[in-house]
C-alpha cells in the first residue's frame, strides 16, 4: 500500500510526499510451497496379510513448517470403495503414523496417507497390500 500526500497553495502543486508503507498479500507464512513428506515404513508395498491378521500402517510425516492434516484412505483397490478413512489435525511440524486394520481374505487393499500444511501443500505416499 502506498499513500500520497499532495499540498496544494492556491490551486498551484507545491510538492508530494510518498510514504513508503509496502504491503503484500505473500507473508512468509503464504509464501510456503515446500511439499510436506509422507514416508510408509510399514505395510511394504505388496506384502500379503493372512486373513484376520492386523495390518498396522506406521511411518512419518514432516512439513518444514506446519503439518495442518493428515489422511489415511484405505480402499478397495478391486472395486475402489472407501474402507475406512481417517483424519488426524496434528499441529506440528512432525507426526508418527500408527493406524491398523484387520485384513479380509480376496481383498486388495489401496493404503494412501496424505498430508497437507498450512499453505495447502499436498503430498501422499501409497503402498497396496493383499488379504490372503
Amino acid at each position: 500500500m502506498r499513500i500520497f500526500i499532495i499540498v496544494k497553495r492556491r490551486n498551484t502543486l507545491l510538492y508530494v510526499l510518498l510514504l513508503g508503507a509496502s504491503c503484500s498479500k505473500n507473508s512468509s507464512a503464504e509464501a510456503d510451497s515446500i511439499l510436506p513428506v509422507v514416508i510408509i515404513s510399514t505395510p511394504l508395498n505388496n506384502q500379503t496379510f493372512n486373513a484376520g491378521q492386523p495390518v498396522n500402517i506406521t511411518g512419518t510425516l514432516s512439513d518444514n513448517k506446519q503439518l495442518a492434516e493428515v489422511h489415511v484412505h484405505i480402499s478397495n483397490n478391486n472395486t475402489g470403495a472407501l474402507l475406512v478413512d481417517i483424519h488426524r489435525y496434528p499441529v506440528s511440524a512432525t507426526y508418527t503414523l500408527n493406524e491398523n486394520f484387520i485384513a479380509q481374505s480376496g481383498i486388495e487393499y489401496k493404503i494412501q496417507v496424505i498430508a497437507k500444511d498450512n499453505s495447502a501443500n499436498e503430498n501422499r505416499a501409497t503402498v497396496l497390500v493383499t488379504g490372503n
